[in-house]
């Protein structure tokens, strides 16, 4: 019988700053080879970002300005106390590197992400703190599913991603030391275990868990991109008299209850959007396509529904519900997914798009 794993029960992220702080502690005073796990996890640290994991590593000087890439050697020593909170930033401490001073200001994250413009202002109470530094090393500690978005946000507020991917990679090149100590023993199993968990949600795709709905209608930006280019039409001037603008972004968020949902913003008034437990949605934005789609809702659906027809695709399991501003045009069912590929799925509906703006155009 296998004993229970501690990080299924702590799986919060105070827990994960607590496994942080205490693989850091281990560099400071554990007997060896943890202690040298310790050193070589603050090393990993600080490679965090470089392409390579050795070479090219990015890294900040005291003022918070990007440094030329970092080549050194990554000799670690003199390991400070990792503390929680400091700042209220995450998780902090200093070692030196090389010889040089290096402050690490941690923001960690399980399955959520930066909010209350959190990054900015963790690395703002280091550069102006009274400790005193060489270098500065932002890291942005996340062993959930990094998006898109959230990475590009990361990297432009000058931290370094390390994702579980990297942290499973460390952990594999120390099993000596895992197998012996059951802290690492049961956090290796619980990395594996979230792996697992992620790879049978995308390879079953399913699209109640964020991040695969996300996954989902990055591919369908990536299928629609070019109609969307080239079908730039007239929205019909009963409902508006001017051409809307295109955009090309996705937008995720939680509704009232709690589900996930992920939007594809083709134009200022049209979107595609995928709700936990709800068909793929074509829908309509009404404060940016004028007031007079009640006149001529049953026309798109129509023309929705002759296309999705003409495509061999059939409409969702959804009611059509006025909810604020947003109106539903038309839905697609899922459900047959495993029934066909999701790149002949993804072109079935891209035809679907392109039929239907024709009709409007």
């Amino acid at each position: 019988m296998s004993t229970p794993n501690f990080f299924s029960f702590a799986s919060g992220e105070s827990w994960q700053d607590t496994f942080i702080c205490w693989l850091v502690a281990c560099a400071i005073k554990a007997p060896d080879p943890l202690q040298e796990c310790g050193l070589a996890f603050v090393r990993t640290l600080f490679r965090a970002g470089a392409e390579d994991g050795t070479m090219d590593i990015p890294v900040l000087d005291s003022d918070g300005n990007p440094i030329a890439p970092y080549n050194g050697p990554c000799e670690v020593s003199d390991v400070g106390n990792p503390c929680t909170q400091y700042n209220r930033i995450d998780v902090y401490f200093q070692a030196k590197v090389d010889g040089k001073t290096v402050s690490f200001p941690i923001e960690d994250k399980v399955n959520t992400q930066y909010h209350s413009n959190q990054l900015v202002r963790s690395l703002c109470h280091v550069i102006n703190d009274d400790e005193k530094e060489d270098l500065i090393k932002p890291v942005y500690f996340k062993t959930g599913y990094v998006f898109s978005d959230e990475r590009e946000t990361v990297i432009e507020n000058k931290y370094s991603l390390f994702e579980a991917e990297d942290l499973k990679n460390f952990l594999d090149c120390h099993q000596d030391v895992v197998q012996q100590n059951q802290i690492l023993c049961h956090y290796a199993k619980y990395l594996n275990d979230k792996k697992r968990t992620r790879v049978e949600a995308f390879a079953n795709w399913d699209l109640n868990q964020d991040y695969v709905q996300w996954e989902f209608m990055e591919k369908l930006r990536d299928v629609l991109r070019g109609a969307a280019g080239r079908w730039r039409f007239f929205v019909p001037r009963s409902l508006s008299n001017f051409q809307h603008a295109w955009r090309n972004i996705l937008i995720r968020g939680k509704n009232r209850g709690g589900t996930p949902f992920t939007q594809y913003w083709f134009t200022d008034h049209l979107f595609w959007r995928l709700d936990a437990w709800k068909p793929l949605r074509f829908m309509i934005y009404l404060d940016n396509a004028g007031q007079n789609y009640n006149g001529i809702q049953e026309t798109y659906r129509d023309y929705f529904n002759e296309a999705l027809n003409q495509e061999g695709l059939h409409a969702g399991n959804a009611r059509i519900v006025r909810r604020g501003k947003e109106r539903t045009i038309g839905s697609i069912d899922t459900e047959n997914l495993q029934e066909m590929t999701v790149r002949e799925f993804l072109h079935r509906v891209k035809r679907v798009h392109i039929r239907f703006l024709e009709s409007i155009s």
